[in-house]
């Protein structure tokens, strides 16, 4: 593996030793039980009005259109999905099913439903509205169907319980039913024009249609027949979409929100009194993402010194101060540093050294090659800092405004061979494949070679996760020797909370209220 140093004096990484995650899970018999709820307590806790910022409003509400990300905020509290994960540790636990179990191959999953839930219309959750939600994502061009692509179909045996083929076995799958992939809906309702801003959904909570302005603010009332109302401790969610952290600071101030996060420069401004301050390092991470790795339109890209130099190019630990105020870790991995997968020692791979990048573009017969670039809401603080970095290297980045609800479709249009994004920690097992897997959405092209078939195939025929651990360890240390992308920060969040409201994510950001708890 290459490791690029320089002779001055080395930078002290500021790296959060990697937490130690619980056994994972024996996929070939899969059940879970829920964790202790915050607001289980000897005495009950009265319900809040939780009041929340998000940077992004729902594409859509619809179960085959809907987005990860604080989208979920709004979708997730309308629809269920079939599993969760736990804010504090990231294992997978039971949602609208109770139990899961794979069979030895990983080609068949049999669900199994909880008895008694219901949907807001009062029509029951069956097996048969699970499966018919399932296949219709399936079907449905959207953000959900390709990670849906290894279903061959899917049955409903009993009322209760589920059976998916697929057409081999997808690492990923278990972890996205507990995203878009498995919302559910009410199959009577979901081909209405109704499902894509107001669907009937078996969530805690339905929307107040005249109460939120769709693309600003979401209003939505607690559900009392919710299978688990006793665990969702709050009778109204609101989400207001403020894409200005000084809107949402002032917002938080004047009382109209009361969970937000906040940037580490505006925290002392808080009232300790009124306000609890819950710091996590890292919940996603920055990265410039080369979308041309076979150098199809953009052969500068395709060469492996051109990606090693632009990864010298960025000086981490000048963004991590200068640009997000030292929240945050320096990183040249995708992975999550809460994971099985992290190795610190990688991080050591790309020291700042503009000049030795400069020497690897001229080598590479590339000096002055210019890149278009999607510059977005997410990519313009950063814009000045990539464009001074490609220039140190001999290069020059062209950025091109993109709308924010063309944003995603820029990545994927084949325009660009470059692409600043900022992706949330999904799992261990997803969070190499959504960017570097031939079939993920961070990899438009759908780019492989030799080594990533080789890699991808052992974890792709590897039912447990302990047993393919050695190959997604060799995969993370491949894709920071080729500089397939090249991360930038782990970025971390101050969340702010108020009125009796605490943030209890760590392992797992998905943003659902089961981030927050009531503690008085």
């Amino acid at each position: 593996m290459s490791t690029f140093r320089t002779d001055r004096r080395a930078r002290r990484l500021a790296v959060l030793p990697a937490a130690a995650l619980a056994a994972a899970l024996a996929i070939t018999g899969c059940a879970g039980s829920p964790s202790p709820a915050a607001t289980d307590s000897a005495a009950p806790i009265e319900e809040k009005d939780l009041a929340v910022a998000a940077v992004s409003a729902p594409n859509s509400l619809d179960p085959a259109q809907v987005v990860d990300g604080q989208q979920m905020f709004v979708w997730s509290s309308i629809l269920d999905t079939l599993l969760r994960k736990s804010p504090e540790t990231g294992e997978l636990e039971p949602g609208a099913a109770e139990a899961w179990e794979y069979n030895e191959e990983g080609t068949e999953l049999t669900l199994t439903l909880r008895e008694g839930m219901t949907f807001s219309s009062g029509d029951p959750v069956t097996a048969d509205a699970v499966a018919a939600t399932l296949l219709r994502s399936k079907a449905t061009p959207g953000s959900v169907q390709s990670r849906l692509a290894a279903v061959e179909d899917v049955v409903a045996t009993d009322d209760l319980t589920v059976v998916i083929t697929f057409s081999h076995f997808d690492p990923q799958f278990l972890d996205n039913l507990a995203q878009g992939p498995g919302a559910i809906g009410d199959p009577a309702t979901m081909d209405e024009e109704r499902t894509a801003t107001d669907p009937v959904g078996s969530g805690p909570f339905t929307l107040d249609v005249a109460k939120t302005v769709p693309g600003s603010s979401y209003v939505l009332t607690k559900r009392d027949d919710y299978w688990d109302a006793e665990n969702v401790p709050f009778k109204t969610l609101t989400v207001k979409v403020l894409q200005d952290p000084t809107a949402s600071f002032n917002a938080l101030q004047a009382g109209e929100i009361n969970a937000a996060t906040v940037q580490s420069q505006l925290v002392a401004q808080l009232n300790p009194d009124q306000f609890t301050i819950t710091p996590n390092e890292a919940v996603a991470v920055a990265y410039l993402n080369i979308l041309d790795r076979g150098g199809e339109t953009w052969p500068a890209l395709g060469d492996k010194r051109v990606r090693q130099a632009i990864n010298l190019a960025i000086d981490r630990e000048g963004v991590l101060k200068g640009l997000f105020s030292d929240m945050g870790l320096v990183t040249t991995q995708l992975v999550s540093p809460y994971g099985a997968i992290y190795d610190e020692s990688l991080n050591e791979t790309y020291e700042y050294d503009p000049e030795a990048g400069k020497e690897l573009v001229e080598e590479a017969g590339y000096a002055g090659e210019t890149f278009k670039i999607p510059s977005t809401f997410l990519s313009t603080t950063i814009e000045p800092v990539l464009t001074q970095a490609f220039s140190d290297i001999g290069l020059t980045l062209e950025w091109v405004a993109v709308p924010p609800q063309q944003a995603q479709s820029a990545a994927r249009s084949g325009e660009y061979g470059l692409y600043y994004q900022i992706l949330g920690f999904n799992s261990d097992s997803a969070d190499l494949a959504t960017t570097i897997g031939p079939a993920g959405f961070g990899n438009p092209r759908a780019y492989t070679d030799p080594t990533l078939d080789k890699l991808f195939g052992e974890i792709d025929s590897t039912v447990d996760f302990e047993a393919a651990l050695p190959a997604y360890q060799e995969l993370n240390e491949y894709v920071v020797d080729e500089a397939f992308v090249a991360p930038i920060v782990y970025m971390g969040a101050n969340w702010a909370t108020g009125d009796g409201i605490t943030y209890a994510g760590k392992a797992n950001t998905l943003s659902t209220i089961r981030l927050f708890a009531v503690t008085e």
